[in-house]
């Protein structure tokens, strides 16, 4: 058998062996359909960048043995609409590890992608970030990890008989929607530059991201003035095991940070549904300078310190001090819930 590697650019028809290969690394599968619905846009899936910013590690007589993929997602920067990707179902099959020249086929593969992907020209992606816990250590020598933050949660446990109700504002309403709409995109466009960086929390990625998941199960929240029909807020309610068997998420928000009554509105509705649903836990996370951070311990949230921590890669002037004070983040940042 040849042990002779290509690494290449993804082409269409690659997807087949791609899940395949996640599937026979980790342990929760994948499927075809999430594989378009993650890294394609329409007509074959739904991603709104739909750029398959993907590097393949192709053995001679075997086939698709490890990729360096990572999930295009469009971000607010200074002002700018521009590119990002985050590191998602990256895998090596074990016998290849050492099959490329040192520091081995990651190192490769990661270089090799972010020659191809990334910069400052358009379609590239400015930065790259993720929690690669396994592999922290050869990414900050060999491909210049910058560790950002810690993964701090705030949490509230539920007590017995459930949360007691909040007193809200007469004149808000929190309801569930199946889908977000154009007053939406105009919550975002009024808010979009609150900070330095941010995912675009457009209809188009919200959907995307919470309607039209394929892997899990959203709720969709908005905040509406009663007399006027006003959006004020949306939120999305997730029941995952993340940090907690029986937790249930606050995973996404969008609301002025001094918007204090339609706060504690959403907030209230994702206590009741916590309740309902019989989780053990509400959690959320804002970056630890935001002022949300310290907005929700004094609604009874406290700290949980985890073994995730952020990272990012910069390709432009950016340090990571800028990341570190300045991304605006919920844990539907990520992937991983």
């Amino acid at each position: 058998m040849s042990d002779e590697i290509t690494i290449r650019a993804y082409r269409p028809g690659d997807e087949h062996s791609l899940v395949e290969g996640c599937n026979k690394i980790f342990p929760q599968s994948t499927s075809l359909q999430h594989w378009y619905w993650k890294f394609r846009d329409a007509p074959m899936g739904n991603n709104p960048v739909g750029r398959p910013h993907i590097a393949v590690a192709e053995a001679q007589d075997v086939g698709i043995v490890g990729t360096y993929s990572t999930m295009s997602t469009r971000v607010r920067m200074e002002g700018e609409d521009l590119l990002t990707a985050q590191g998602a179902d990256i895998f090596i099959f074990p016998e290849f590890r050492r099959k490329a020249p040192r520091p081995g086929l990651f190192v490769q593969l990661g270089l090799r992608h972010n020659e191809m992907f990334t910069g400052t020209d358009h379609g590239q992606a400015r930065f790259h970030y993720g929690w690669p816990i396994p592999n922290w250590r050869i990414g900050q020598r060999y491909l210049r990890y910058e560790n950002i933050r810690d993964w701090d949660f705030l949490f509230r446990e539920t007590p017995a008989g459930g949360f007691p109700k909040r007193a809200t504002s007469a004149d808000l309403e929190v309801t569930r929607v199946d889908r977000y709409g154009a007053d939406v995109d105009q919550l975002w466009e009024a808010r979009r530059d609150d900070a330095g960086l941010a995912v675009i929390r457009d209809s188009a990625y919200l959907n995307w991201r919470y309607a039209d998941a394929l892997d899990r199960d959203y709720e969709l929240y908005e905040c509406r003035e009663r007399s006027s029909g006003l959006l004020r807020g949306i939120f999305v309610f997730a029941r995952s095991d993340f940090l907690f068997p029986g937790s249930a998420f606050i995973i996404d928000w969008l609301c002025p940070k001094d918007d204090e009554d339609a706060t504690v509105a959403m907030v209230a509705m994702a206590e009741q549904r916590t309740t309902e649903s019989k989780r053990n836990v509400l959690a959320t996370l804002f970056s630890q300078v935001d002022e949300r951070f310290l907005q929700f311990q004094k609604l009874g949230f406290l700290v949980y310190g985890t073994n995730y921590f952020l990272v990012v890669i910069p390709f432009d002037n950016r340090g990571s001090l800028f990341y570190r004070e300045q991304w605006y983040m919920t844990p539907g940042d990520s992937d991983l819930i």
